[in-house]
This record gives C-alpha cells, structure tokens and sequence, in this order.
C-alpha cells in the first residue's frame, strides 16, 4: 500500500471503545547524544508504564494495551542490529490494526492511546521528506534514486548506449569509465567518443525526459531534483512534462548513494 493510502486509512480510523488505537513515536537516532546509552529502551518500556498506570481505572483498555504490548517490544527489539533512527508505529487489539515506519529521520517520542491516531509527526516528516526522485546527470549516464522520509527507496543506474541509440539499464555497481584501449590509440577514440555523444545528445535528453516522466508517475514523485551540470539540467528539464523542483550543480554520480540522500535532503 502506498504511503498515501496508508495515510487514508489512518486518518479515517476511529475505534470504539473498548478498542483504542496505540500511536508510538519512538526516536531511537545514534548520532543524538541523549541516544548513545540504548535510552530509546528506557523510553519504550516507560512509555508503555505510563499508558498502563493511566488505564488502571479502565481494565478493559489496560488489558488490550497489554496484549499489543509484547508484539511491539518483540517488533522494535528483532531490529535492534540494523536500528533505523526512529519507529512509527499504530496497532490495536480487537480491530488488528498493525501499521509500522522504520524512518532514517529522527522523531519526538511520545505515547498515545486514543480512539483515532495521533498523525501530526508523521504529516509534518512526509511534508519536510517526501517522495523524492533525485536524478544524478553526468554526461551520457544518470543515477536515479527514489527517496522518502530521507531514506533511499530504489536506485536505477542508466546509460546511453551509442550503438542502439537508446538508454541501457545496468545491474549491480557501474563503472563510470568505458574502456577505450590504449596508448595513442585510447586518445583518438576518446575524442572520437565525446564527439559521437555530443551528436546524440538532443535526442538522449529527449528520450531521456519521456523516461523520467514516466518514472515519476510510476513512483509517484512528489518532487524532482535534478543533479548535474546545471546547462544539462536546464536541457532535460525542457524535455520533461513534469515540473522538476530544483537544480542542484554538483557531480555526485559516483558518490556513495546514502551520503548523496543525506547532503541532498539535509
């Protein structure tokens, strides 16, 4: 289910008691120095005391608390290796809901057990991190990566490929130097080489914004950045139906795709 329709759904719900909705925002971010100790353990096993010492005179909620409680600490916990910097969660007892967030974007912990949930962390982080597709231009080859909530959700790398005429998927890592033999010989076919781009290239851009375009509606971008020569940019920009949003005059095709999403999305 995309993000948007899980968001519908969460914003329509409202249970009745007594059937509650839990909301948990658990921020267990390592480079905050208040989360260098595992506090976000403390937090969580607090949060759940609070909500249970509140419920003591409502028995019936207090036990469906207690019998989601395990799953989320059994959740939270398995991920503890590989911890992302925060959790969002919403789950309920008799109704089954069961909706989870592992961000990269820290949040403000806070418990909530109410008839309907509490969204106004989760609007403000897809608000300031929505979906993003960052399209990294470096002559006759592009990166494209899709980002949301500051985390990378795809990643495609793609080349212009002279002798079909047409934009080549590669699997797996690139390797951004084509081989052009050796010696004196190497030289020749690189000019050679930039000369055949330099003829080619209004019709890549051309082709090149029709895929773009519909990639964006295939992943449901919310916002474009191109990344690049900003005279390229401006070219494919003019190729494209969708608005591109920001142009941004860096090469970072070869960058570490994680650090290209957290100096781009900072």
């Amino acid at each position: 289910m995309s993000f948007k329709k899980t968001l519908s759904v969460l914003e329509n719900l409202y249970l009745q008691k007594p059937d509650k909705l839990l909301t948990v925002y658990l921020n267990t971010d390592r480079s905050d120095p208040d989360q260098q100790g595992g506090e976000w353990k403390i937090a969580l096993k607090n949060g759940f005391n609070r909500l249970e010492e509140y419920l003591e005179s409502t028995p019936e909620e207090k036990e469906r608390l207690q019998a989601i409680r395990p799953k989320v600490e059994n959740y939270v916990h398995s991920l503890e290796r590989e911890l992302p910097r925060s959790f969002i969660i919403f789950a309920s007892a008799d109704s089954g809901i069961w909706e989870t967030f592992e961000l990269q974007v820290p949040v403000e912990t806070n418990f909530y057990w109410e008839e309907n949930p509490h969204l106004d962390q989760l609007k403000s982080l897809h608000e300031e991190y929505p979906y993003t597709g960052l399209v990294l231009l470096q002559q006759n080859q592009i990166k494209i990566l899709t980002s949301a909530f500051g985390e990378i959700q795809s990643s495609e790398f793609m080349e212009f490929d002279l002798e079909t005429d047409d934009w080549r998927k590669h699997e797996g890592p690139h390797h951004s130097d084509a081989s052009m033999g050796s010696g004196g010989g190497k030289a020749n076919q690189q000019e050679e080489f930039e000369s055949r781009l330099k003829a080619n290239q209004q019709r890549w851009w051309k082709s090149l914004g029709s895929i773009l375009d519909k990639k964006a509606a295939d992943e449901k971008w919310e916002r474009i950045v191109l990344v690049g020569d900003k005279e390229e940019a401006a070219v494919l920009e003019e190729n494209m139906n969708k608005e591109v949003h920001e142009t941004i005059g860096k090469n970072l095709l070869n960058e570490n795709e994680h650090k290209v999403v957290e100096k781009l999305l900072a």
